[in-house]
């Protein structure tokens, strides 16, 4: 029998194991340290792997456990530790589910007012933070710091004490935490040693006892405990710097991944032979009548982008699936062609499934034979970097009874394109959705081509990562075209230089039109 594969020591992958456990599903889980594992129970239907593997190596173990679908429950900043998770799983050929953490409410300002915006310090990354914290301690050499951002990368922040005892940092209680603190310069009793998350007062306590004037911390989201560890930092006076989350485009929730889960379990028991499948079954499944399945690009989120046939399509829909945005961009577009006049129907009345998903979608229509013209809504165009792709694949792969049609939409780059008023018929194409610069080598960041680039960002952390690779490449006066939310009635178009733009902070929805600088 297959199992889930889990990866991730965080505190939703223990509660996700403990859920596997409860409900007798089979998996297993891996952990990066030996303290990881002792905070799990291992069962008849729970096993507990530990240490870190390279790429080569979790492929192995997914064949050696017979791993069939993974949960990324990894940290949000582990982005190395995702890649090799994703790349081994298409390697393998598994199903690939990423939880992402809920974020939360933001924190509120404390009665007295004094939580103020200057007070708070936006940073890219770890290195970053380093680099402001021993700028601001060089200023100020009687102030302090505590660091809570982990023990990994603690090696950033190397040198920077002196001896001085004016750093702090809060570990996990194992070796590997102790090691990384006196590799960095932080011994004895400077480093608080405790398994998190903490609250507000206990954060607290610790601010007052230690002293700091600076907390560096990871915008780790709800179940890391941020809010409560940025709200004791504000009542005590503290400078906090932050490390922006990475953003995400795909994920599920905690909730959502439990409910997967739960489906799941049946289809982890091993399928039925045709001898043992009753004959009335196989006769059905002979005689299933074949549906029509429309793709439609509703384009970049303005009604007007998505092309009469799209239009047409979803009219006659019985039923329509999609990611959140998408479903809800459909309503809207409902309420538009309404208040335009141009139909005469009554309140949205579609049946609808808000997913993202092939295998999730694809369950749905199983469960819903009476659906006989589904449409699913893709954003953009369905033939540039589109879900579309995957999920058409897998209906041919697994001769699904669906005949498909796909109805392009405006795309990102065709609609960034006109408002620039530049041709795209020469420019290279990039995602960066979910995906390292230069991941499978397959980038070209030279621009020695003297050819213009298109990219998909995946927010401001692509961004920097970006105006950083174009000044290594020798192209620090080139020209760097952004478009935010575009289409949408707030929608931005920016332009600079990498060092203008290298701290420039961006919705999620957003694009990049790159000119060389010897570019017209």
């Amino acid at each position: 029998m297959g199992k889930i594969g889990i990866f991730g020591g965080t505190a939703e992958g223990r509660q996700l194991a403990e859920y596997c456990r409860e409900k007798g599903i089979p998996a297993v889980i891996s952990v990066a340290t030996s303290y990881g594992r002792q905070l799990l129970e291992e069962s008849e239907h729970l096993s507990v792997c530990t240490g870190r593997m390279e790429l080569e190596e979790m492929c192995e173990w997914m064949k050696e456990w017979n791993v069939t679908k993974v949960i990324d429950a990894t940290h949000p900043f582990a982005r190395m530790a995702s890649l090799t998770i994703r790349q081994a799983c298409s390697r393998q050929g598994i199903l690939y589910h990423r939880l992402v953490r809920d974020k939360g409410e933001p924190a509120k300002a404390p009665e007295n007012g004094e939580m103020e915006e200057s007070n708070i310090s936006w940073v890219q990354s770890v290195e970053e933070a380093a680099c402001f914290l021993k700028h601001e301690l060089s200023l100020h050499p009687k102030r302090k710091a505590l660091l809570t951002t982990g023990s990994k990368e603690l090696f950033y922040f190397s040198g920077i004490d002196q001896g001085d005892g004016r750093l702090y940092a809060r570990v996990l209680p194992s070796v590997e935490g102790i090691l990384a603190c006196e590799n960095a310069g932080i011994s004895g009793n400077r480093i608080i040693a405790a398994q998190g998350p903490f609250s507000y007062q206990r954060n607290y306590a610790i601010l007052q006892d230690t002293g700091v004037s600076y907390l560096v911390t990871k915008e780790s989201g709800r179940a890391g405990g941020f809010l409560e560890k940025l709200q004791a930092a504000m009542d005590s006076g503290c400078h906090v710097i932050v490390v922006g989350k990475p953003k995400e485009e795909h994920g599920e929730s905690l909730e959502e991944i439990r409910q997967w889960l739960e489906n799941e379990n049946k289809s982890l028991e091993p399928p039925k032979t045709k001898e043992q499948e009753p004959r009335q079954n196989q006769e059905q499944k002979r005689n299933l009548p074949v549906r029509e399945l429309a793709f439609v690009g509703i384009g970049m989120g303005n009604p007007g982008q998505i092309t009469l046939e799209g239009l047409q399509a979803v009219l006659q829909s019985d039923g329509v699936l999609g990611a959140s945005r998408m479903i809800e961009s459909g309503k809207n577009l409902w309420k538009w062609l309404k208040q335009s006049g141009i139909i005469k129907a009554g309140e949205w009345d579609k049946d609808t499934y808000a997913a993202y998903d092939p295998e999730r979608m694809l369950a749905w229509l199983d469960c819903h034979p009476d659906i006989r013209k589904p449409v699913i809504l893709y954003s953009g165009d369905v033939g540039f970097y589109s879900g579309a792709t995957t999920l058409l694949q897998k209906i041919k792969t697994e001769n699904r009874p669906y005949t498909c049609r796909l109805i392009p939409g405006i795309s990102s780059l065709a609609y960034f394109g006109g408002r620039l008023g530049r041709s795209w018929e020469h420019v290279k194409t990039i995602s960066l959705h979910g995906r390292e610069l230069d991941e499978n080598g397959e980038q070209d960041w030279s621009l020695m081509d003297q050819k213009e680039c298109f990219l998909l960002l995946d927010g401001s952390e692509k961004l920097y990562e970006v105006c950083k690779k174009l000044k290594e490449q020798g192209q620090s006066q080139a020209r760097i075209w952004i478009g935010e939310r575009l289409s949408y009635e707030d929608e931005r178009i920016l332009c600079g230089t990498p060092d203008q733009l290298l701290h420039r902070k961006l919705k999620s929805l957003s694009v990049a039109w790159i000119i060389p600088e010897n570019g017209l």
